[in-house]
């Protein structure tokens, strides 16, 4: 029998072709936002947002238009919100419980097709960051399920908006479990022409979701503590708080002052000298030909060196603290022409108004002049004492340099007093803080150790006349010295001592940085400052040492300022020539850290300096 062929085996099905996988919420996101920058040719991607480039945003106003934009959707929809007051420039908004699902759709609704952002908070914790017409879905898929966590670390950019408090992770995991998005901060992002200045997240509005008491009365905050607790007895609006110009209904708690509230006003003082004046240069030579014996150092060209810093030194007000009533600029009848002096926020006052006893001008010496600031009229009893190269750095609220009961907090350097009486290798300066000791000394038995941090002083006028009729003949020589001479006080330094030691200065802690622009080590600075934006307020300090040639320094800093306060403030006219800034090469750490130890201009106290302060 013949045997049959097998046959072979039967082809295996063809698998069936895998599905595209499903766009991640990521994915979704960025689809979006191309179409936004289709969209939009005023729009760039930059940090990875999608922003709009405008040159004409002040910090203040952005915040405030964050804030604006949420609360007249909120009263167009007629839900009940009340602004609270936070302990940051940024705005928060609290949202009376059971409004959640309103308030995510409206937002939703209103910023549908629009390049605002809404990062998702939890406690203390920013979760995730999403277009904000997608709030309603975003949330839901949030808090469906557990939020993966890469196992990489996040880039800066990401780490400011992806942020997840380790806490939340179980054990053993890289996933976080979500219970519920407490609040949400909604901003637009805005980047400026030149991308060195960023309005993000942090120049937003929150929405917080407030939770119900019940069985209790009132409600109870989800994310930012109050400062009366995280308990009210109710949201009813029995009171007002203005904010922007506008009234708002609140709580009387959320409205009510506080011990530490400033409520009075603040003014500043700027003293600025244009040393490229022929007129004003004619005036210094002829007072320094009729001198025997010229000042060691008190005539140095960097005292008077002027790069623009008073441009950027009103921009930094102008943007950083728009609670300053007004500001007073101090010229010896100068003033730059760029500077719109018809402003109803600023006044010009020349030398000639300022002093006494007019017959001892013109004064080229900075104490001569602090000797009289009291005397500007219509000046707040409270103030902010500027010299030209001092900046604020970020924003700044009142209560850092006030207290609540009206003592200035002032702000200590790092740097010591050498012990001794004045000698003749002390320069002006020294010699000036040591002559200040001695009158401490002499009038309260105590000494005085540290210099004050070269940041804006705060001051009430009461303090310097006081110490004009205290230790009135040696004011009386300080304002007739035309130049800094061994023999000065420094009247700051002395008022804020008589202050102290009669119990109305208190300490600040204010974050500082001191930046010697003539040291290569201090200007290889100027980049991280820049990027960083960390600083209260900082100083460009003007040495005498030539370590780097004059033209580098006035092109770095004057690039570094038009890159720090890129936006024109209220008091100027006409804008700057504009300078490109050149990174600085790096240098081995061990020569900077060397060179920052090493003396320069004021070599009495150089040594003792450290440069972060607060």
């Amino acid at each position: 029998m013949t045997e049959q062929p097998v046959p072979p085996p039967a082809p295996e099905p063809c698998p069936e072709p895998e599905p595209d996988p499903a766009p991640t919420a990521e994915e979704l996101r960025w689809q979006r936002e191309e179409w936004l920058l289709e969209q939009d040719p005023g729009l760039v991607r930059h940090d990875g947002l999608v922003a709009e480039v405008r040159d004409d945003l002040l910090s203040w106003d952005a915040f405030l238009r964050s804030f604006t934009e949420v609360t007249e959707l909120l009263i167009g929809a007629d839900l009940r919100f009340a602004p609270m007051r936070g302990q940051e420039a940024r705005q928060w908004v609290v949202i009376a419980p059971g409004q959640r699902a309103e308030v995510l759709a409206t937002c939703a609704a209103a910023f549908a097709g629009q390049p605002v952002y809404a990062d998702l908070l939890g406690h203390d914790v920013t979760l995730r960051t999403v277009l904000a017409e997608s709030l309603p879905e975003a949330v839901a898929a949030l808090e469906g399920h557990r939020l993966e966590q890469p196992v990489d670390e996040p880039s800066e950019s990401e780490a400011s908006s992806t942020a997840v408090d380790d806490s939340a992770f179980e054990e053993g995991s890289d996933q976080v479990q979500v219970d519920r998005v407490k609040g949400v901060r909604i901003y637009r992002p805005v980047v400026t022409g030149g991308r060195t200045l960023v309005y993000g997240p942090e120049h937003g509005c929150d929405l917080d979701f407030w939770d119900s008491a019940e069985p209790s009365s009132g409600a109870i905050a989800a994310i930012h503590e109050p400062p009366f607790g995280w308990w009210v007895p109710s949201l009813e609006a029995d009171a007002t708080v203005r904010i922007g110009g506008r009234d708002y209904p609140a709580p009387a708690a959320f409205a009510r002052p506080l011990l530490d509230d400033v409520t009075f006003p603040v003014d500043a003082v700027v003293t600025w000298v244009d040393d490229g004046d022929p007129l004003w240069r004619g005036r210094r030579e002829a007072r320094l030909a009729k001198m025997a014996e010229p000042p060691a150092t008190g005539a140095g060209a960097e005292r008077f060196h002027n790069r623009d810093e008073l441009r950027y030194c009103l921009r930094s007000i102008a943007m950083y603290a728009p609670w300053i009533r007004h500001v007073f600029l101090v010229t010896d009848g100068q003033q730059p022409e760029w500077l719109k002096a018809e402003h109803p926020g600023l006044t010009v006052v020349s030398h000639r108004e300022l002093f006494a006893d007019p017959s001892v001008l013109p004064v080229f010496n900075s104490h001569s002049i602090e000797t009289q600031l009291h005397r500007i009229p219509n000046l707040a009893e409270h103030f902010l004492y500027f010299n030209d190269d001092m900046f604020l750095g970020r924003p700044v609220r009142a209560e850092q340099f006030f207290q609540g009961n009206g003592s200035p907090l002032v702000n200590l350097d790092s740097r010591v007093i050498p012990p001794g009486r004045v000698t003749g290798d002390d320069d002006e300066y020294v010699a000036a803080q040591k002559n200040t000791r001695e009158l401490v000394r002499r009038t309260y038995d105590r000494d005085t150790t540290n210099t004050l941090s070269h940041a804006p002083y705060p001051l009430t006028r009461t303090l310097l006349a006081e110490i004009g009729e205290v230790f009135a003949d040696e004011l009386a020589a300080t304002a007739g010295s035309t130049f800094r001479a061994p023999t000065d006080v420094a009247p700051i330094t002395l008022a804020v001592s008589h202050g102290y030691l009669t119990s109305r200065v208190a300490w600040g802690r204010i974050g500082h940085r001191y930046v010697d622009v003539d040291r290569q080590a201090a200007l290889e600075q100027l980049p991280g400052l820049l990027k960083g934006r960390e600083i209260d307020t900082f100083c460009l300090n003007d040495g005498a040492l030539e370590e780097v040639p004059r033209a580098e320094q006035d092109r770095l800093v004057t690039a570094f300022l038009q890159a720090y306060f890129p936006v024109a403030g209220p008091f100027e006219d006409k804008p700057p020539e504009l300078c490109v800034l050149l990174p600085v090469a790096p240098q081995e750490a061990e020569r900077a850290a060397q060179a920052e130890q090493e003396p320069s201009a004021d070599a009495g106290l150089r040594p003792h300096l450290v440069e972060q302060h607060g």
